[in-house]
């Protein structure tokens, strides 16, 4: 090792050491008003090394500032095993039918555990394959013939192999089982997928959507509140900021499912689409962005998230941790 990869080292290790020093300081003020036990170390670790990389600061947990703060405040303190079933693009399907009906699910086409195990030949020409674990990974097929399947299988095989989530401290996502979904595509003879309508919902009750539309072709967004009124803020910056919404006929249907979606949870986000006469319930997301917002709106938005941070719950994630354990399936927390 040459001189200067030896001093590089060195220096990482003592920003290491001042970052561990740091937490902990701040472990020892935090736990005289929050209930932190010995189980929350690890993931309560992750969390602040991660804001301090990408925002540059330290989250307060106490008196949460902003949209980001609250985020992390949901991962150390409200944890469920629901939250495992909801995060899960398969499974929040059973989720979704039992609250509100199966009438708004797109139709499943297939669930396989490896590409090559797609039956291709009984897929109609347009469909959508996505993992059911991660955020992201997703390829639109609007013509079967013309799709790539080694670029695809590469994709896909890559995603059932990462483990995700635990790094940024979403840790639902690591006790998911990677698994392959084929989906109906929505409206595939247009340039942009249908608009996404995305929920943010507090104890049951909508707070305001997050309206993105002319999404890879020229992204905007919009933040709209419960009546339908632009709030002219964003959430992300690298967002054009757009004006075009409209108040659609079906919007207080969407409200209201919305609402029964996310009752019993402290925050949520539910993410909808609207093709026609037709509402499409696609994913719940209980940590947007990772908490991990750039920008000014995200402090505006943040007031919304009015949840009540006087109630906690256990950490669920020492019990999932026992199970995986006696379970191979599952992707190892990395």
């Amino acid at each position: 090792m040459d001189i200067a990869s030896h001093i590089n080292r060195l220096e990482a290790k003592a920003k290491e050491f001042r970052t561990i020093r740091a937490i902990k300081k701040k472990w020892a003020s935090d736990s005289q008003e929050l209930p932190l036990t010995a189980d929350h170390w690890e993931l309560y670790v992750i969390i602040h090394k991660l804001c301090l990389k990408e925002l540059g600061e330290f989250p307060n947990l106490i008196n949460c500032r902003d949209f980001n703060d609250r985020i992390q405040w949901l991962k150390l303190f409200d944890q469920d095993a629901e939250i495992v079933r909801c995060s899960d693009k398969i499974l929040v399907r059973d989720y979704v039918r039992e609250r509100v009906g199966g009438h708004v699910l797109v139709n499943l086409y297939q669930v396989q555990e490896q590409f090559d195990k797609i039956e291709f030949d009984a897929l109609p020409n347009a469909f959508v394959i996505k993992t059911n674990h991660d955020s992201g990974t997703v390829i639109l097929v609007r013509d079967k013939a013309s799709l790539d399947r080694s670029a695809a299988r590469r994709r896909i095989e890559n995603s059932l192999r990462r483990a995700y989530g635990w790094t940024n401290g979403e840790w639902a996502y690591s006790y998911i089982q990677p698994k392959i979904l084929i989906e109906e595509f929505i409206d595939p003879e247009l340039d942009t997928p249908p608009a996404d309508f995305k929920f943010y919902c507090v104890e049951g009750k909508v707070k305001f959507c997050h309206y993105i539309y002319d999404r890879g072709l020229d992204t905007k967004e919009q933040t709209i509140d419960i009546d339908g009124n632009d709030l002219a803020t964003e959430l992300y910056p690298s967002f054009k900021l757009g004006n075009d919404f409209k108040k659609p006929a079906l919007w207080s249907n969407m409200v209201v499912l919305a609402e029964r979606l996310s009752a019993g949870f402290k925050c949520v986000r539910v993410d909808m689409y609207l093709t026609g006469n037709q509402i499409y319930v696609g994913e719940m997301t209980f940590w947007p962005m990772a908490g991990l917002y750039k920008g000014e709106g995200q402090k505006r938005m943040g007031a919304f998230l009015d949840f009540d941070r006087t109630t906690f719950k256990p950490l669920v994630a020492p019990l999932l941790e026992k199970l995986r354990s006696r379970i191979s399936i599952f992707p190892q927390a990395q």
